[in-house]
């Protein structure tokens, strides 16, 4: 079960600031929280590979840490949890907008 009360969205930050996401998971065992940008082809990756099959970052606290953000990270995020239980997967969305100076 996703916890509701972990980051709201959207976050509004400004350019070059530090932005933490949370994502509060509750399971026994304890679930994994992963985290994937959503819905947006990267220029770097070919054009078969979505970025939201990319794992951002993957723990038990549901942290994910953005240092020194620039405009090209706006956009969708999500975070999905599970725990291995009957392969049951829970899900967040979280926009984040990033502020030009």
């Amino acid at each position: 079960m996703i916890i509701d009360n972990g980051t709201s969205s959207p976050i509004i930050a400004n350019e070059y600031d530090n932005v933490t996401m949370k994502c509060q998971a509750r399971g026994r065992p304890t679930p994994h929280v992963a985290w994937f940008r959503r819905g947006e082809d990267r220029k770097e990756l070919t054009n078969q590979t979505r970025s939201d099959k990319i794992i951002l970052a993957n723990n038990t606290d549901g942290l994910f840490h953005l240092i020194n953000i620039t405009r090209e990270q706006n956009g969708h995020y999500e975070c999905r949890a599970s725990n291995g239980v009957n392969d049951h997967v829970v899900s967040k969305h979280i926009e984040l907008r990033v502020l030009c100076k």
